[in-house]
């Protein structure tokens, strides 16, 4: 009976030790697959927040663009409502422009802008920024666009954010503001 009870206890402890490492073996592919399943919603849950940024960010730029149009269209029509109210702009002086500048300058002159060389001023005119006016309501990344769609990536150096509000002081006959102005400018930046 003892050589029966060892041979049983031997197969008894076989088994539990069978069943022992199969249990381990499944524990250990169940972490696995479970670790490699989180890896891959980890990397999911990081593209998804890239994504978002993006749509952050790109919103923020509309949000940017609108308010810049929002802002340009409020401007023309105060324009509108000074015209119909009898103050239709402001009366060009160029005795004003020649005592700030000491130069001669033409009405609606856009070279008077400091960036603004002869070329792009035959760029922006041929796409209807032909005015003062029209230039200090332009958004300075579309003028940058015309820019660089009309003359090429050369044009990639100028940097235009200057430009609408240098037109305005031009537009409202501000002279001596926009001569100080343009001294604190580094080429037009």
């Amino acid at each position: 009976m003892t050589e029966r009870f060892t041979s049983d206890l031997v197969f008894i402890l076989v088994v539990l030790l069978v069943a022992a490492l199969l249990g381990f073996i499944i524990g250990y592919l169940i972490r696995r697959y479970h670790h490699l399943k989180c890896t891959v919603l980890e990397n999911e849950i990081a593209q998804l927040k890239i994504k978002l940024d993006a749509c952050q960010r790109e919103k923020e730029n509309e949000i940017a663009q609108l308010k810049i149009r929002l802002d340009a269209c409020q401007r023309e029509k105060q324009a509108l409502v000074d015209a119909a109210n009898g103050k239709a702009g402001i009366a060009y002086d160029p005795g004003a422009a020649v005592s700030a500048f000491g130069k001669k300058i033409r009405l609606d002159d856009l070279k008077i802008v400091e960036g603004i060389g002869e070329k792009i001023e035959s760029i922006l005119k041929g796409r209807g920024i032909d005015t003062w006016l029209k230039l200090s309501q332009a958004d300075p990344d579309q003028i940058k666009e015309i820019l660089l769609e009309v003359g090429g990536p050369q044009y990639n150096i100028h940097e235009p954010r200057t430009w609408p509000k240098q037109a305005l002081l031009a537009h409202e006959g501000k002279w001596t503001e926009l001569k100080n102005y343009q001294d604190e400018l580094n080429a037009g930046k």
